[in-house]
């Protein structure tokens, strides 16, 4: 390079790095992210998802159990005060007790909190005093079943029973409501202890 009449060059150092920029491969493509694998679900054995949502005054939860492929139900139930962990382990505590009372003692259950999946299946401990209450009934209603999983799944395949406990969070605590769907055939009821005493009364059920 000529800068008036005089050369100038440019350093060795600053030469091998604008030669070493030179060199440099073009940068890789940016990795695609894989989509979450969904279940692999057996329509042989009965199945279900479940989910739990919290709010700031209150929770529900939801469940969708499948007896077979033409015979299902869709039930929310507004929980009262709690947190999320709560809402979930509640939910898997009823969604139990409803299989059962159903006579599915053999299923295979989804939802996507990691951490109760974890407690169920004795991956991990739960510390809470009062969830640990719960957690042993759940224990108890796992051993009254022939066959029972119980599986972690993605969100995105979780959004029948993530909607359905959203809505639940805003029902009165105790209120259920259970929709039958058989041979598209569609029945609902509803179960509210804490609201109309005396249950069961014409077109409600208990469970």
């Amino acid at each position: 390079m000529i800068f008036g009449d005089k050369p100038i060059h440019w350093p060795l150092i600053e030469a091998g790095i604008i030669t070493a920029f030179r060199e440099l491969p073009d940068p890789p493509p940016p990795k695609i992210q894989q989509p979450n694998p969904p279940p692999l679900i057996d329509q042989g054995t009965p199945w279900a998802f479940f989910d739990g949502a919290a709010n700031t005054q209150s929770c529900g939860g939801s469940f969708i159990l499948h007896k077979t492929d033409q015979h299902l139900f869709n039930i929310k139930a507004g929980l009262g005060a709690g947190t999320n962990n709560y809402a979930e382990l509640i939910t898997l505590h009823h969604l139990l007790h409803f299989a059962l009372s159903h006579h599915c003692t053999s299923i295979n259950i989804y939802g996507d909190s990691q951490i109760i999946i974890n407690w169920f299946n004795d991956i991990s401990t739960c510390h809470m005093h009062t969830l640990s209450i719960i957690l042993n009934e759940v224990l108890e209603l796992k051993a009254a079943f022939n066959n029972i999983t119980v599986s972690h799944i993605y969100r995105e395949y979780n959004k029948g029973a993530d909607k359905l406990s959203k809505e639940a969070a805003l029902m009165d605590r105790g209120v259920w409501e259970i929709t039958e769907i058989q041979d598209q055939q569609e029945h609902k009821f509803y179960h509210r202890p804490y609201i109309d005493p005396g249950y069961p009364t014409a077109g409600h059920h208990t469970i």
